[in-house]
């Protein structure tokens, strides 16, 4: 199966009615958009959930019957608001779209999702929206770049500027040069470690507050290479995981 053959938005209505009687998983990729520095987009979230759930697509083609949907293209950017490239809505808006999104599935006999977040700041939002349709027969899977730890660990070579946070950094920028290189000005890119406050794991902070840039690490020491490396083995991760639901789907909870 490829990408456009599973893509809802591209189905007719026979089409779709053939997908939908193979119990598909649904894919819902999700992003935001969100200030990224001069080197990289603001749209740098949904390039990377967009193109990472199409991959996926293209992964399993023959294995696992998918419906890819359409992006969600805004998430939470609290921390970042404030920035020009900005735009967010809330917590309780983002969990409650993909509470709607999951009761019209259902309704349609689509009881499994995996959605495939390129955004940290949407986890909230999704964890509270798992936990409702749970309650509900639906089963949402979260995807944030599972199985990446080990090889991002291999090829970083410059370090992390906060152990809990990246962003526009080394990491992502390969992402983006790996997926997307037509959207990178690495010219733009630089390097930036800001001092953190030291009551920043207590006490919510917007990042102007202590960065002149949203960028958190050396964006220059990226490289298409180290994005393929971390980016294949997210994949394989997700094939699997997309496998064991759509294995599953049909026990109960």
């Amino acid at each position: 199966m490829q990408s456009k053959e599973a893509e809802i938005e591209r189905l007719n209505d026979t089409e779709a009615r053939a997908l939908i009687a193979e119990c598909p998983v649904a894919l819902l990729p999700i992003g935001a958009v969100e200030a990224h520095g001069d080197h990289l987009p603001a749209g740098t979230d949904n390039i990377l959930a967009r193109r990472l759930a199409a991959a996926l697509v293209e992964r399993i083609a023959g294995s696992v019957p998918v419906m890819l949907l359409p992006l969600l293209p805004f998430g939470q950017v609290w921390s970042l608001a404030d920035q020009a490239a900005s735009i967010s809505i809330s917590n309780e808006t983002v969990s409650q779209t993909i509470v709607e999104i999951g009761r019209s599935l259902k309704a349609k006999g689509i009881v499994t999702i995996a959605m495939v977040n390129a955004h940290y700041g949407n986890v909230t939002a999704i964890r509270d929206a798992q936990r409702r349709l749970r309650e509900e027969g639906v089963k949402l899977a979260l995807f944030n770049y599972p199985g990446a730890a080990e090889p991002t660990r291999a090829v970083r070579e410059k370090p992390a500027a906060h152990p809990a946070y990246m962003h526009a950094c080394e990491i992502e920028t390969s992402y983006m040069l790996h997926m997307a290189p037509e959207a990178v000005r690495m010219d733009q890119a630089i390097a930036n470690y800001p001092e953190f406050p030291d009551d920043f794991a207590e006490i919510p902070y917007r990042w102007s507050e202590f960065s002149a840039s949203p960028v958190l690490g050396d964006a220059t020491a990226a490289s298409a290479e180290k994005g393929r490396i971390i980016l294949d083995a997210v994949l394989a991760r997700m094939a699997e995981l997309v496998a064991a639901l759509y294995a599953r789907q049909s026990e109960k909870d």
